[in-house]
């Protein structure tokens, strides 16, 4: 995986047909000043990606479109569970450790991201004489250090010159407020990430590289630069020690006819820079043979008069042909490649091209001052644009001959010409031997000789001259070898530049030929150990560090690391602090003046920096190098992010930052305020002295104004002033955004993931700060999917636009969508969305989050149309394809789904939500083929096995696991792991005494105890996780303290504050298979618990850090008086099954015991079940459209005691409110049959028959402080799942309400008239039904059905020939699929006594259901409402409680006792209906149904004889008196348990409830 490098582009053409894949660029070198439109019929600008060695994958485009296909998506993956981890390009690596991911899916700007000039108007005026280009750096004399990396050379050689490096000193870097490095305590304005449970957000990936080899973004040396920018050994102190050298000028020189052109015309040629040491560019036409003519030096002073000698002509003649036979060569590859059609495919050998010397002596102008200077060298590619690229660095040139981006590391690009008509001369000769010509007629065209013919000619003249200076002409030497390179003879150019190493050992641009010289010629380990050398001996001949980074970075990353590294430390001035030391530093030393002052240390003299930068980088190189230097830094971050070394990477990109700043910030975190000051509101002060209350929210428009703004008028970053104009300057601008993108996603990833690092991630980088770095990185480049990524952070933001903003803002936000409150965060994010869209209406990214924010707020039909215009964009983009899946899925539409998660995980079998889903859906319609199983307790659970072929597997025979369950399964083990990380390292030293002392000022508890059981878990899994269950305790004991101080006076009661969470510690991610799915799910009882604990933590720290809520408590209620305050909330009270069950209840309750309050959180859908609760409950309020901060709040004013949460994990349910702790005692029953795993959940109802005591978890008390660390909740003890307390009930604890709410003459019916209205209703489903045929049905939904329950039904049939299966189409779908998997496994006999019926209304459906025999209930997850269904209707049902550990698979055992008598006629029938095991239930089902017939009386009814006929009468009888149908007995039993509960809350006892 190698992430986050998006090196710069440079000119920017349009794509050809020629090359539809190619990245392409903005032909504008300019800051637009004001805001442009954007025509979207123009081809979509991007930067230029970086290659990675693994293969490049196209995705399949599904519509025409005028932008070319896009590579962005390529480097995933931010999900709701987290992270995966596969290449940049799409392949799949190892498994790697790195910092747990969040939930939502990030990625800043990839590969094919646009690039836009930044534009707009200001917001306000910049602070004066801030951050200004103009300012200067005061630089200081001093030294350079050898010890730099790891990687140790002999610098004998370089330190001869250079002295020992000084001390750093004097930067200052801000930090807020928090508890100690770990982290402060948060604003209330951090980002709400709803845990929804079919939304997975596409975060655009960091800017990552594509191809074989790291780019650097700026140009050393191309065919027709000026010659310069390094000198040789004796010149070297030169740098140092004369600051007025030379300044940058630029020329445009049309290299294919020597014609100067006027600057900025266009035409078909480069743009030369001189870089500072540099001599002076030269117009090739003054390098003629004319001894009248001197050259000319375009921006300087004249030249001293100077008559050129036949030497130097002939070295400039030679240089002239070295350039035209470079550009002859790159033509002929260019039409050899377009006849054959290979430019796209394969790979060829790439040809690093030596950069010549100077083409007019320095002795030609006598002492006047310019040192020697030799450039590095320039690569040629003889294949495609995606081929095996060497290290060397080049150039890249476009179709018409611009430099692209980015220098000098890729291969020349097939189609550049070098301003040379490509049928000018013949096809290219062979790549891998010297030049020759086959047919001399050729070398003449138009009069003029071909190149390779000149490029002999000019070598036998070079060769006569060197031979004459008894080979001491180094200039012709090193000329005359870089001929033979172009000619391709590598054996003689090795000769020649091993002439000039002869002549001066330390010539270090003759060293790094020397190297690519032999890299050409196969011998890679020599080139390394010359590249090496030429590294050693000068530091700053940044050419060899980067051919040498670029040819290690693959497989010895770790040492391309070192390699910059050591580089860094090598020309780091004094005073010129590393980012980490930077990052260090604490508050105490922050200065928050953001002007730059001349007097800061280690920058050299001010002179040096006012006329070519010298050291404004922090290095000791010219201001023109600061964009080669950047380059290398990001370099070095981006290997580092790929290693998975987070902290050192982010050090790195922040130093690259400071780079491109000219250093006038002591840290990212001093550039974040600086960003924030400059856009706060007029009236209120430009200091970063503080942490702003609120992120900063910008509409598009604000944004791209920033870099405007922070660094004076121009927008130009100060660092990269005296880089060259044009494209190198874009290059670097678009390297520094890339890295403020880099820490962005860095930043976004901690904050997620909750996993803090160290350095600057140790303080708090809020939503805030992240958005600050992408407001500045859009400025610098404007691009959609950094758009994207603002949008998504901003629909989490809880918060308006401040009112005293540009009322621009609030116009830009109005969606007119219902659902998005004008001003919003969520408006913003649809403004991003929009903007982001204008840039590239085929973003995928975009389309995907928009549909995604659709979704949240209600819009079901405008997301599905999002997500399918984004499918349309990406076919095999597997976030759009699974959000589309599961919207169509919440349709209805359970086939589409299917079809588009199949599709999600045929692009990425990695991707988690997409084989969930997929899993979910298929087994929701029970189609098994490839299902699978795990081995689960040794094959007691889930023992039979689907295979591919859809045949049974015996997992008790195999002793494995298979399929995608099994996928499935491993998914959420190594979810659940990594989320044991989360928080990993939080409780610093100054967290726990903070804390500690807190806890002992409020919760009477030792401050050093509390502070000694912190540190042992410090640097333990689940960190967070208990951290966080002890800030929910801390609130339940201060609340207990609160109540019992009532009596005291406002001014002599303590004021208990939450013990405030620290802002590193972000919301956790939940994994993807959630609570409500481990019902179906083959799990052990440790991934059940920890599934519900992770969904709850979620809840809790996305709640804890919402902007409503208050940092005090919420005042307890006080005493009942004389009856308890019950608060029940539920999504329920309309028409479903809670509401079919409950209706009575809350009008039943003794006004002297408990008086109910409902608090509906949907609106009424008029049924007759949401009037009666409205009618009867005491108190009903319809809180649909209610904040959860002001149901909150109702909830404290009306006084509630005991908050009942009547849906637990199901969907629409509130569980931010209980989260949120409005009442001292909080339930959870009826909704949701499993643990809640939460600290808001006090307790669950129950009975020891749906929860076996075995199953809890064994430390009973949750009340003190020293519970938490007591109780060993994260441990990773098996067996036991309930950490809540549970109020056992003497009877069932299911209530079902049928007996109060059936029709009024329901209690009139006899026994006979119950069997004729069977019999007739029987008759009317099953008209062609034999008599003595026996039903045996179930009217689960199909998800419920598994293939072991199944195979148990197929044998009970095979078993009762007379004997059919009633199944409901539940979805339709489902009927065929188990009809051919009876027809598989039973034959077409048992298959077809299969009968399916249509869903009936809940009147019909209880009243049918008294047509069957015999109820086969589900043992994976029983029936619950449709138990009590079929019970109220007399029919028997048969279960099977098969986990110990899962309430809904034991919940039908409770319902059925419930039903029964409390006889020993009654226990009988339950120890009949009762199986313990899978065959038990066969045989149990067997001799029922066998024993059963029907004898037709004279009546024409059948009256059933056996066993069954016998329990059917005893449940008839039975169902007035049981405890299932007395809601009334059920209301006395809760009230009771309420009492009780309250009453050992008052008294501070502990422990479980047994009524």
């Amino acid at each position: 995986m190698f992430p986050l490098v998006q090196m710069q582009p440079c000119a920017m053409p349009r794509p050809t047909n020629l090359e539809p894949y190619y990245p392409f660029h903005s032909n504008s070198g300019s800051v637009e000043p004001h805001p442009r439109s954007y025509d979207s019929t123009l081809p979509f600008p991007r930067a230029f990606p970086i290659r990675t060695s693994q293969s490049y994958r196209r995705a399949a485009q599904f519509s025409s479109s005028p932008y070319p296909p896009r590579s962005e998506k390529h480097m995933r993956r931010k999900a709701p569970n987290g992270t995966l981890d596969a290449a940049y390009d799409e392949s799949s690596t190892p498994p790697a450790q790195a910092p747990p991911p969040p939930r939502h899916m990030v990625t800043p700007r990839g590969s094919g991201a646009g690039s836009y000039p930044p534009s707009g108007t200001h917001f306000h005026q910049p602070l004066q004489g801030a951050w200004t280009t103009g300012s200067r750096i005061s630089t200081h004399s001093g030294h350079v250090g050898p010890n730099a990396a790891p990687w140790v050379f002999n610098n004998e050689s370089l330190w001869q010159h250079m002295p020992q490096q000084g001390d750093t000193g004097g930067l200052h870097s801000y930090q807020p407020p928090q508890f100690g490095n770990a982290g402060s305590f948060p604003n209330i304005y951090q980002p709400v990430i709803r845990a929804n449970e079919y939304n997975v957000r596409a975060f655009c990936p960091p800017p990552m590289p594509n191809s074989e080899t790291l780019p650097f973004g700026q140009p050393a040396w191309q065919p027709g630069h000026a010659l310069g920018g390094y000198h040789c050994a004796g010149q070297f102190p030169a740098i140092l020690s004369n600051p007025m050298m030379t300044g940058k000028h630029l020329v445009n020189v049309d290299i294919s006819g020597g014609r100067p052109q006027p600057a900025g015309q266009t035409s078909t040629r480069l743009e030369y820079a001189c870089k500072t040491g540099q001599s002076p560019h030269l117009n090739i036409e003054g390098l003629t043979l004319d001894p009248g003519r001197r050259p000319s030096i375009p921006g300087h002073l004249p030249a001293p008069t100077v008559q050129l000698g036949f030497r130097e002509k002939a070295l400039a003649h030679a240089h002239k042909v070295y350039m035209d036979l470079l550009a002859h060569v790159q033509s002929v590859r260019q039409s050899q490649q377009c006849r054959t059609g290979s430019r796209s495919q394969g790979s060829s050998k790439s040809f690093v091209y030596p950069k010549p010397p100077n083409p007019v002596s320095v002795t030609a102008f006598g002492e006047t001052g310019v040192s020697r200077a030799y450039p590095s060298t320039h690569r040629a590619n003889s294949g495609n644009s995606h081929g095996q690229i060497g290290p060397n660095r080049g150039y890249v040139l476009d179709h018409a001959g611009h430099q692209m981006h980015p220098p000098p590391v890729f291969s020349a690009q097939p189609g550049t010409s070098f301003g040379v008509d490509p049928h000018q001369g013949p096809d290219s000769p062979s790549p891998f031997g010297p030049l020759h010509v086959e047919h001399p007629e050729d070398l003449h065209t138009d009069g003029l000789f071909h190149p390779v013919t000149n490029a002999m000619s000019s070598l036998e003249v070079l060769s006569t001259l060197c031979e004459q200076s008894g080979w001491k002409w180094v200039d012709g030497i090193l000329l005359g070898g870089c001929l033979h390179y172009g000619l391709e003879d590598y054996e003689t150019a090795l000769q020649w530049f091993t002439r000039v190493v002869a002549c001066d050992s330390s010539h270090v641009v003759a060293i790094t030929d020397i190297a690519a010289t032999l890299y050409c010629l196969g011998r890679q380990d020599e080139a390394e150990q010359h590249w090496l050398r030429a590294v050693k001996l000068h530091p700053g001949y940044l050419e060899a560090a980067e051919h040498l980074v670029g040819l290690l970075y693959r497989k010895r990353s770790k040492e391309a690391v070192e390699i910059i590294s050591y580089v860094q430390e090598a020309l780091r001035l004094p005073g010129a602090a590393p980012a980490q030391t930077v990052s260090k530093l604490g508050p105490n030393h922050y200065v928050p003046d953001y002007n730059f002052r001349f007097d800061k240390p280690g920058y050299g003299s001010k002179s040096a920096f006012e006329v070519n930068g010298f050291g404004s980088s922090g290095y000791a190189l010219p201001g023109s190098e600061n964009g080669r230097i950047l380059a290398l830094v990001h370099a070095k971050g981006t290997i580092l992010y790929s290693l998975k070394d987070i902290d050192r990477a982010s050090e790195a990109f922040e130093e690259a930052v400071l780079i491109s700043i000219g250093r006038r910030a002591d840290g990212i975190h001093h550039l974040v305020r600086r960003i924030q000051a400059v856009f706060s509101p007029a009236g209120q002060p430009n200091t970063a002295s503080q942490q702003p209350v609120q992120p900063l929210l910008l509409p598009p428009e604000k944004a791209r104004q920033t870099a405007q703004l922070v660094f004076s008028g121009t927008g130009e970053l100060p660092g990269l002033a005296f880089v060259a104009e044009g494209p190198p300057r874009r290059a670097a601008s678009q390297t520094t955004s890339n890295s403020l993108l880099s820490l962005a996603k860095i930043f976004q990833d901690a904050m997620s993931s909750g996993v803090p690092a160290p350095g600057i991630l140790r303080r708090s980088s809020g939503v805030g700060d992240i958005l600050a770095l992408y407001y500045l990185s859009l400025s610098l480049q404007e691009s959609p999917s950094t758009a994207n990524n603002v949008g998504i952070l901003l629909a989490g933001v809880q918060q308006a636009v401040p009112n005293s903003t540009s009322p621009t803002i609030e116009s830009m936000s109005q969606t007119g969508i219902p659902g998005v409150p004008p001003g919003s965060g969520l408006a913003l994010a649809l403004a991003y969305y929009q903007y982001g869209l204008g840039l590239d209406p085929k973003h995928v990214h975009l389309h995907t989050n928009l549909g995604s924010l659709l979704k949240d707020i209600g819009q079901l039909d405008l997301a599905i149309q999002m997500y399918e215009q984004a499918v349309s964009c990406d076919g095999t983009f597997d976030i759009a394809l699974t959000n589309l899946a599961n919207a169509v899925k919440d349709r209805g539409r359970i086939n589409d789904a299917i079809t588009y998660y199949r599709r999600a995980v045929k692009s990425n079998p990695e991707f988690a939500e997409a084989v969930c889903g997929l899993l979910t859906a298929l087994n929701s319609v029970c189609d098994w083929r490839g299902r699978g199983g795990v081995f689960l307790e040794s094959g007691r659970f889930d023992r039979w096995h689907v295979g591919e072929d859809g045949g049974l597997v015996d997992a008790q025979v195999y002793r494995s696991g298979s399929g995608l369950t099994k996928r499935v399964v491993e998914i959420v083990g190594q979810q659940l792991q990594e989320a044991s990380q989360w928080g990993y390292n939080i409780l610093q030293e100054d967290v726990i005494q903070a804390i500690a002392q807190q806890l002992s000022n409020t919760c009477d508890v030792s401050m050093d105890d509390v502070a000694g059981w912190l540190r042992q878990w410090r640097g333990k899994p689940w960190e967070g996780s208990r951290l966080l269950r002890l800030v929910e305790r801390a609130s339940r004991v201060m609340l207990w303290k609160w109540y019992h101080g009532l009596d005291l006076s406002e001014a002599t009661r303590p004021r208990y504050s939450r013990l405030p969470i620290p802002s590193n510690l972000a919301v956790p991610s939940a994994p993807t298979v959630l609570p409500f799915h481990t019902f179906t799910c083959p799990l052990g009882p440790k991934d059940i618990r920890a599934i519900s604990q992770r969904n709850a933590l979620r809840i809790t720290c996305s709640t804890l850090r919402s902007p409503w809520i208050p940092a005090e408590l919420y005042p307890p209620p006080p005493p009942p008086c004389p009856q308890l305050n019950i608060g029940y909330v539920s999504s329920d009270f309309n028409n479903h099954p809670l509401a079919h069950l409950m209706q009575s209840v809350f009008g039943l309750h003794d006004p002297n015991r408990a008086r109910a309050i409902c608090y509906a959180t949907t609106a009424s859908d008029k049924s007759v079940y949401r009037h009666k609760i409205e009618k009867e409950a005491p108190i009903f309020r319809d809180v649909s459209n209610w904040s959860p901060d002001r149901l909150v709040r109702q909830i404290v004013r009306d006084e509630v005691h005991i908050l009942v949460n009547l849906n637990g994990y199901t969907r629409g349910a509130r569980n931010e409110i209980f989260a949120a702790r409005p009442a001292p005692i909080q339930m959870s029953f009826m909704g949701f049959a499993g643990t809640m795993g939460a600290e808001w959940c006090d307790y669950i109802l129950a009975d020891s028959t749906a929860i076996p005591p075995s199953t809890l978890r064994p430390w009973r008390n949750n009340v003190s402080i020293q519970d938490v660390f007591c109780d060993e909740t994260e441990r990773d003890a098996e067996g036991w799942v309930y950490s809540e307390n549970i109020i056992f009930t003497g009877d069932t604890f299911f209530c079902c309400d049928h007996a109060q709410s059936c029709e009024a003459g329901e209690r009139q019916i006899t026994w006979e008239q119950e069997q004729r209205r069977r019999w007739k209703m029987r008759r009317e489903l099953f008209p062609s039904l034999p008599d003595d045929a026996i039903i045996l049905g179930n009217f689960n939904q199909l998800y419920k059905i598994e293939p072991t329950t199944f195979r148990s039904w197929l044998r009970i049939l095979a078993r009762v020939p007379k004997a059919v299966l009633w199944l409901l189409r539940f979805p339709e779908l489902g009927e065929t699929n188990l009809t051919t998997t009876a027809k598989l496994w039973a034959g077409p006999e048992v298959a077809s006594r299969l009968v399916f019926t249509d869903v009936a209304p809940k009147n019909q459906h209880i009243t049918r259901a008294r047509v069957c025999d015999l109820f086969l209930d589900t043992p994976e997850c029983n029936a619950h409402t449709t138990a009590a269904d079929v019970l109220w209707s007399s029919t028997p049902l048969l279960t099977y409680p098969r986990y110990p550990y899962k309430m809904c698979s034991r919940m039908a055992a409770s319902i059925l006792k419930g039903a029964l008598p409390k006889s020993e006629d009654g226990r009988k029938a339950a120890s009949e209906l009762i199986a313990s095991n899978e065959l038990e239930y066969e045989q149990m089902a067997t001799v029922l149904a066998g024993g059963l017939s029907y004898d037709m009386t004279d009546e024409d009814y059948g009256e059933g004889r056996g066993r069954l006929a016998e329990i059917r009468k005893l449940l008839w009888e039975s169902k007035w008196q049981c405890a299932l149908f007395d809601t009334r007995r059920w209301v006395r039993d809760v009230e009771t348990a309420y009492e009780e509960a309250w009453r050992k809350w008052v008294a501070g006892e502990g422990g479980d409830i047994y009524l």
